[in-house]
This record gives structure tokens, sequence and C-alpha cells, in this order.
């Protein structure tokens, strides 16, 4: 059986690919992951409430922070288009890799905190509902299986 942190990278891993895929070409990893983690929050607001999804987050940034300092530029924004704002300063300052490596460490953090908090097979199944499908399809909708 998997563990909620194995679980969880290899769910960040594929919201960030996802966002890869379906954003403008030539978008890089940390954009992407910031894109993957506002696309995932606003999904799930609907669930956990935004705030409840900011408090989370805000929790994974504390958690992930101490390995990654590129978090220090970036700024979470709780009801706001982006979400995740400063990643372009962040990116100037720390480099592409080292800002997506920050990202995807809060969003693995929160993806953590999450399955902790409501339990693994809970939080698998509403990230992957929150997550937009290989399609294009806007996350949230259900376009999924009943066994999705």
């Amino acid at each position: 059986m998997p563990t909620v942190t194995s679980t969880a990278k290899q769910f960040a891993q594929q919201a960030i690919e996802r966002a890869r895929v379906s954003a403008d070409a030539g978008v890089g990893r940390a954009s992407a992951a910031a894109l993957a983690v506002g696309e995932v929050c606003r999904a799930l607001s609907a669930w956990i409430g935004a705030e409840g999804c900011h408090a989370l987050m805000t929790r994974a940034r504390t958690e992930a922070r101490p390995g990654h300092p590129s978090l220090e530029a970036l700024q979470l924004r709780a009801r706001t288009e982006p979400y995740i704002e400063g990643v372009a300063e962040s990116i100037a300052q720390n480099g592409e890799s080292a800002t997506a490596d920050a990202i995807q460490a809060m969003f693995i953090a929160f993806i953590d905190l999450l399955g902790r908090l409501i339990g693994v097979d809970m939080a698998t199944n509403l990230i992957e509902r929150s997550l937009p499908d290989s399609a294009g399809n806007k996350a949230g909708t259900e376009k999924r299986s009943a066994g999705a």
C-alpha cells in the first residue's frame, strides 16, 4: 500500500505535468507547478472552502520552506488569480529548477496534509477530480467515470 507521501508526490507530479501540457507552449516547470497548485486549490475550494484550502497551503508552505528558500519570494493569495504570485521573480532570483522544486515540495506537503486530515483515499479522490483530464477538460468537471 502506498504511503501518504509517495501518493502525494505522484499526484503532484501528475498535476504539474497536466498543467504543463494544457498551458501555452514553452511554459516552464515552475510556472506549470504554480498553475497546477492554483487549479487544485480552486477546485478543492468547493469541498473544503477557499479559506480551508488556503490554510492548508499556507501550512504546507511553512513545512516545505526550510528545504526550499525559493518559497520566500512567493506569495499565496486566496481567492485571486493567480493563486501563487512572484513566480517570475523567484525564477529570476533562484532559477527555474529551484523555484519549480520549491513549489512542487509545497504541493506535496499540501497533498500530504490533506491526506492526513481526511484520509488518503478521500484526498486522492478529491485531487483526482480537481485535475484537468488529458483531453484538457477543466478541473472539477464530471467527465470522469464513476470509479474515478
